[in-house]
């Protein structure tokens, strides 16, 4: 039994990225709901109040999906979760995105600066100097794109840097929990794996709510992973976790479709 507190607006947003994004009807949510024991008002408060925000519409009576915003936003997670090997090998240089000229009293802007710079991995060097490994494959030019777009000011500046000092050089691998990251794909990896051998034995709705709930635990590990090179983290227990949560993920969709069919029938 996995036992993780649900909300009407957790489950609308993981209901929706479970099915790749694809439109999900109000009926099929508040079904999912039931498995949770959220109430069919709190479903539809919920649905409300994502569409007001602009994190979802209805794209016919009832039926509603990611809107273009968020859309974007998703196949971000989603990509990551396909791409968790689209990684280069590390030529020990770096990326660099300086802040130091954009200010840190807009509260909203600095938290929006520090997600989009979490999100891709960079960690603070000092105050205003953001740095990751350059090992992402992605064109220089291209991952500034995907800056901007994700929210980081036009006034950041992004480069790359070829050399650090030996001292800071050795004290960069302590920015990131390279240990915690280890021990977690390992960790997680062997739970899917365990959870995969013994679904069978589960009754259907138990089996479906599970898959939910153990995807929302490792598909969030997953998306916020930094994607570190060998030098940095255990590279090949990435990729097991990895495949892991895509198997995860491919037993959770026939569940979820399953389940549905059965009680839409």
């Amino acid at each position: 039994m996995i036992l993780i507190k649900m909300n009407a607006r957790d489950l609308i947003v993981d209901l929706l990225l479970g099915s790749q994004g694809r439109a999900i009807s109000i009926k099929q949510i508040i079904i999912a709901a039931k498995l949770f024991e959220i109430s069919e008002n709190s479903i539809r408060v919920a649905v409300t109040r994502l569409s007001s925000e602009g994190v979802i519409e209805a794209i016919e009576r009832g039926v509603y999906q990611f809107t273009h915003r968020s859309h974007e936003w998703a196949d971000v997670m989603l990509n990551r979760k396909r791409g968790i090997k689209h990684t280069k090998v590390w030529n020990h240089q770096y990326l660099a995105v300086f802040t130091g000229g954009l200010g840190r009293v807009d509260r909203t802007a600095l938290h929006r600066r520090e997600r989009v710079l979490k999100h891709f991995g960079f960690k603070e060097l000092e105050q205003g100097i953001f740095i990751r490994p350059d090992n992402l494959a992605i064109e220089f030019d291209d991952l500034i794109i995907e800056l901007r777009n994700s929210g980081l000011e036009e006034n950041a500046r992004v480069c790359q840097i070829n050399h650090f000092d030996a001292h800071t050089a050795s004290s960069i691998p302590s920015l990131w929990p390279t240990e915690i990251l280890n021990q977690n794909y390992k960790k997680y990896s062997q739970m899917i794996q365990e959870w995969l051998l013994n679904v069978q034995q589960l009754d259907l709705e138990e089996a479906t709510k599970e898959s939910l709930l153990l995807g929302r635990q490792t598909i969030s590990l997953l998306m916020n992973d930094p994607l570190l090179p060998e030098d940095f983290v255990d590279v090949a227990g990435r990729n097991q976790f990895a495949a892991s949560v895509q198997q995860l993920d491919q037993t959770g969709l026939a569940l979820w479709a399953k389940f549905y069919e059965l009680n839409t029938a």
